[in-house]
């Protein structure tokens, strides 16, 4: 305990030198928001200017809110002719500053708001507008600093409500800020908002306060995460992009380049996304319409009901849509958002869907066999039906009876594969997804123990030549080892492709 005592008082004269070095001169010349600037707020404008609905859209209540916009959409307190300084010239606010009160906040502004005076960090280390910001350090240093509790910089060494504090660390330094205070949303610091959106905003674009530039590219995510008339609901971000568990930041998420890597159950088998020229093909855009590859710089208002298909699609049934589609109305205008873009196309109520007969409700794998196997594997991306099976177009009855056809396509053929399917002994050889070089179970039967999907069955540990002689395979491939992938690794392992580095 008396060791522990020594440790605080060295830290508390530390700190207390750093501030006498950093507020020598002349007072005037330094004022941030802690001290003053923030008693005076608090005392003058937090009784209108606080909590969740406070006037006219703006917050006196802590530093971030104090610098951030107002209704207006300006932010408070940049430049000589602030929202903030103009406010106390209206007739509401005049006289409710003396002149000392009223020359104190002005200084501030002018200074651009810093959050402090200087000390262990920056005095705009706060603000998210600024270069000497904390996110654009913790950016730089692949957050880190934030995640990794050795670091040399780590957060938690002073600050609480990080997401790592080295284990002989207890209590936050003397004064400390904790992360919490601004970053208040469910998943504090690491909150997909923190970086992505805003607040509970998960997705693009930015706080249009604090980055401007990032709302002024017409970039389509509020098209695609948010409900309109085209959809009931927003997509999940991992319909287009990896996404990490909660909580944890992967190497391929914080390496500064955006992995767009779709989810083929919805996205489409074909889907893919040109970064030269943002645009994407085969996806669920490309329905027969007149716009099936879109660019991410488009706007979405460019969108009609006819970009993606038809209406109705060729070869299709004519009108009244109602006939057949719940969502829609007699003229093919849409009634029923809830039916639309859901990766499938609903006939009636939407009950013709393949779990009907083959699994179980909106589940359209039956159970036997390896079929689990296939549709929700421990290392990979779900394998589509049509790699085994015609699958006819949704909505439409298929023949029923007799043994299963199998048909096998897709994966199963990559790189000129010649896959086939024995019925007499249920099982595939020659398959691509199964019979790498030096597999263990090559020929794998329907109804094969567990050790048919075990690394190593389908290619060997490592490979033979050309591949290098060695199974640190994560050396190579990010997010795998000789005996598990990572679940950011699992939607380009067993995908055609053979996938290097953080490509």
């Amino acid at each position: 305990m008396r060791r522990l005592a020594l440790c605080w008082a060295w830290i508390a004269v530390g700190c207390a030198l750093a501030a006498c070095t950093t507020t020598r001169g002349d007072d005037a010349e330094r004022v941030g928001y802690r001290g003053r600037v923030a008693s005076l707020l608090d005392a003058k404008c937090a009784r209108c200017h606080a909590g969740g609905a406070p006037a006219g859209g703006w917050r006196a209540d802590s530093y971030v809110h104090a610098i951030g916009c107002g209704e207006s959409g300006r932010a408070a307190t940049v430049g000589p002719d602030a929202p903030l300084v103009a406010a106390l010239e209206r007739g509401e606010h005049r006289g409710l500053l003396t002149p000392d009160e009223r020359a104190l906040l002005e200084r501030w502004i002018s200074l651009g708001a810093p959050g402090t005076t200087g000390g262990t960090h920056p005095p705009s280390f706060a603000d998210p507008r600024s270069p000497d910001g904390h996110a654009r350090m913790l950016r730089d240093r692949k957050y880190r600093p934030m995640i990794d509790a050795t670091d040399r910089d780590a957060c938690g060494r002073c600050h609480d409500g990080v997401a790592a504090r080295p284990g002989n660390i207890a209590f936050a330094a003397p004064g400390a800020t904790a992360c919490t205070t601004c970053h208040d949303q469910p998943g504090g610091a690491l909150a997909c908002g923190t970086c992505h959106g805003s607040g509970d905003r998960a997705a693009p674009p930015r706080d249009p306060c604090f980055f401007p530039a990032a709302t002024a590219k017409n970039d389509a995510h509020a098209a695609h995460t948010g409900a309109s008339p085209s959809k009931a609901g927003g997509l999940p971000c991992g319909t287009c992009h990896p996404v990490p568990a909660a909580g944890e930041l992967g190497p391929l998420h914080v390496n500064g380049s955006v992995e767009v890597w779709f989810d083929y159950a919805l996205a489409g088998r074909l889907a893919s996304f040109d970064p030269v020229t943002g645009a994407c093909t085969g996806t669920c855009h490309e329905r027969g319409g007149g716009r099936q590859t879109p660019s991410w710089r488009e706007p979405p208002a460019a969108y009609t009901c006819t970009g993606c298909h038809r209406t109705p699609p060729d070869q299709h049934f004519p009108k009244p849509c109602s006939g057949c589609h719940a969502e829609l109305d007699a003229d093919g205008a849409l009634v029923r958002t809830k039916l639309h873009i859901n990766g499938q196309v609903d006939v009636g109520d939407g009950s013709m869907r393949c779990g009907a007969c083959h699994g179980s409700g909106d589940d359209p794998w039956p159970t036997t066999g390896a079929h689990a196997a296939h549709a929700r594997p421990k290392d990979a991306a779900p394998v589509a039906c049509e790699t085994c099976h015609v699958v006819p177009r949704a909505g439409v009855a298929h023949p029923v009876g007799g043994p299963a056809k199998v048909r096998l396509a897709g994966l199963a053929l990559v790189d000129g594969a010649r896959g086939v399917w024995d019925p007499s002994t249920r099982s595939c050889a020659g398959t691509w997804c199964h019979a790498g070089r030096g597999a263990v179970v090559p020929t794998p039967a329907w109804d094969a123990s567990p050790a048919a999907r075990a690394c190593g069955a389908c290619h060997a540990l490592p490979p033979p030549p050309p591949h290098p002689e060695s199974d640190a395979c994560g050396s190579c491939h990010a997010g795998m080892t000789s005996t598990s992938v990572s679940p950011a690794a699992r939607v380009t392992h067993i995908d055609g492709f053979v996938t290097r580095g953080s490509q």
